[in-house]
């Protein structure tokens, strides 16, 4: 090919690039002005979603503080509670839910809560919240299409469990009874050293004790056994204490003394429990200056009880360390045995009079919602005791009865002379504690 020739066919090239770069550049235009209009509601659209869900995460927050804020321990709810016994639905705290999620909500530059369901229930010692909350969301792109508002929803629910706090008053039968062997082999044992007695009386000063003569033999008597419980069970409750000073506790007993024979304070009211517990471990039989002192009228459960309810007053809510849940501990064989010429319903010797306890004053003390629990040392039959056979045999089986029907639903319990009274007396702790206690 000649020169002139190749100069010719490399024109028409250049110019035929020419003309399909000048006709790409036609199609990119239209190809792009076909995408920017999607384009555009894409990044509408997402502008959109982002203020919808940056919404949703503030209304859920207000709604979370909605539902823990209406049953917080200051909340309206509590407080109502604590006034007036309420239970069920409680409105005031609704409306405070309310008020708290519009709170929390107000730095949301976007939307309102527009509307809300919100239901705060005060049932089963427990208090629970259930907050819906839902905000009409404006659009800003996405409505060239019809679509002006996004719907958003979110719900919080939420428990309050709280400690509650309790006084303890635990009532201890020292009388010469509980001196009694603990088990049908310290009975037969005490017997056999005693002159076929079963009873260990503690005589002060006198050269024959067989409340010494017990000791020396190693035989445990039923006092023993329930000091050294109400010990144990004491020592459990402070390691179980959800929070510093939640239980308080006292300790009763007959007296130490058959001469000054009265409800005796051995502990005070206290929160260290740990020297309420050395106390209780301490509680001696009772003493007697001789034999038969006073007809062996030394049992009067129904003075006693009358006592300590008078001390107790009446239970608290328990949401508070002042106005505590009160709770008595009756821990006895069960028979009464004190001058009482009327209202005695068994048998009179003369002014006294054995029979089974008394009830109307755990009535009274259940009156003022104190609850009762009643632990029955179960009295033992000896069938070689002539006063037994004679004055307890005959209402025998209605020992247990009575002492059941002293206490609160759920809180009585027998402890035969082979059972732990430990165990059975800690059980009835826990039972106390699980008919109201609540944990966050």
């Amino acid at each position: 090919m000649r020169s002139n020739e190749v100069g010719t066919a490399d024109k028409r090239v250049r110019r035929t690039l020419r003309q399909a770069r000048t006709d790409r550049s036609g199609a990119v235009s239209v190809i792009f002005a076909l995408l920017i209009l999607p384009l555009m509601i894409a990044v509408g659209a997402a502008v959109d979603y982002a203020i919808a869900a940056r919404t949703r995460e503030m209304l859920q927050a207000a709604a979370d503080a909605a539902a823990v804020g209406a049953i917080s321990m200051s909340s309206s709810a509590v407080k109502q509670v604590i006034a007036s016994g309420t239970s069920g639905e409680i409105k005031v705290a609704e409306s405070d839910a309310l008020k708290i999620a519009q709170t929390n909500f107000s730095g949301s530059r976007f939307s309102d809560i527009t509307s809300s369901q919100i239901s705060v229930q005060y049932t089963g010692n427990t208090f629970s919240s259930d907050v819906a909350l839902t905000s009409e969301v404006p659009t800003y792109f996405v409505r060239i299409f019809g679509v002006d508002t996004v719907t958003v929803s979110v719900r919080a629910t939420a428990q309050n469990k709280p400690i509650y706090y309790y006084n303890f008053y635990v009532l201890i039968d020292n009388s010469p009874s509980m001196g009694l062997g603990a088990t049908a082999a310290d009975i037969s044992a005490l017997e056999a050293v005693n002159g076929g007695c079963a009873f260990a009386c503690h005589i002060t000063g006198a050269s024959y004790d067989t409340y010494a003569l017990a000791q020396k033999q190693g035989i445990t008597l039923r006092y023993k056994v329930v000091s050294r419980a109400v010990q144990s069970m004491i020592t459990n409750a402070a390691a179980s204490q959800l929070v510093s000073n939640q239980y308080k506790m006292a300790v009763y007993s007959l007296g130490a003394d058959a001469q000054t024979t009265k409800l005796t304070q051995v502990a005070g009211l206290s929160s260290s429990l740990a020297s309420v517990a050395s106390a209780a471990a301490n509680v001696d039989l009772m003493t007697i200056p001789y034999q038969n002192y006073n007809n062996d009228q030394q049992t009067d459960l129904l003075a006693a009880l009358n006592g300590i309810r008078s001390i107790m007053g009446v239970s608290g809510s328990g949401l508070s360390a002042n106005d505590p849940i009160k709770v008595l501990f009756l821990i006895s064989d069960g028979v009464e045995d004190a001058e009482r010429p009327k209202n005695c319903w068994e048998k009179l010797n003369g002014n006294r009079c054995q029979q089974p306890l008394d009830t109307t004053p755990c009535v009274s003390i259940k009156a003022n919602d104190v609850k009762l629990a009643s632990l029955y040392t179960t009295y033992q039959k000896i069938p070689s005791n002539t006063w037994y056979t004679t004055w307890i045999a005959p209402f025998q089986t209605r020992i247990a009865t009575k002492m059941k029907a002293c206490a609160s639903d759920g809180l009585y319990a027998e402890v035969p002379p082979s059972g732990d009274v430990s165990a059975v007396l800690t059980q009835l702790f826990a039972n106390v504690v699980s008919e109201t206690h609540l944990t966050h």
